[in-house]
């Protein structure tokens, strides 16, 4: 690289380092999402598990139920044999208790096994971008030595 010009090197890599950036962003954004979302699904499976150890006892619940946040609704409820599923996207499906069940412990380790995954995923993208920003820093420091050897290299050869 000695007879070659860095700019071109610097351009390249922060192209990269900028792509990185961008990645790391959105796994970033990716885990607070799932973040937010464990508890929601952990919440609705203890309620499901709990309908599922007082069915066919005859006992009544008194549940309150989420409609926004900080607004509840009260409800009584005796013998339930099928929840109500927010799947998202302005979709709500009926269950079978032990299929709501099924499904909700299914989204639940999907969910704890991508935020695991987005961990791993995070901690690669950041020792790159680690990496990255070394090697800008390298090649720049390569261009101002290599210029400082070339303005002495003009001054001795000028005397």
């Amino acid at each position: 690289m000695a007879d070659k010009e860095p700019e071109p090197a610097l351009a390249d890599l922060q192209t990269l380092f900028n792509q990185y950036k961008q990645i790391e962003a959105s796994l970033q954004q990716n885990r607070i999402r799932l973040g937010n979302k464990l508890p929601d699904i952990k919440r609705a499976l203890d309620t499901v598990q709990m309908l599922c150890d007082k069915r066919g006892t005859g006992e009544e619940l008194n549940m309150n139920f989420e409609l926004v946040d900080s607004v509840y609704a009260k409800a009584v409820v005796k013998d339930a044999e099928s929840v109500y599923l927010w799947l998202g996207a302005n979709v709500m499906l009926e269950y079978p208790l032990d299929e709501a069940k099924a499904l909700l412990e299914t989204n639940y380790q999907n969910c704890k096994n991508n935020l695991e995954t987005n961990k791993s995923d995070l901690a690669f993208v950041k020792d790159n971008v680690t990496i990255t920003e070394v090697s800008i820093a390298r090649v720049y420091n390569w261009d101002v030595k290599r210029r400082k050897d070339e303005v002495a290299a003009a001054k001795a050869g000028g005397k």
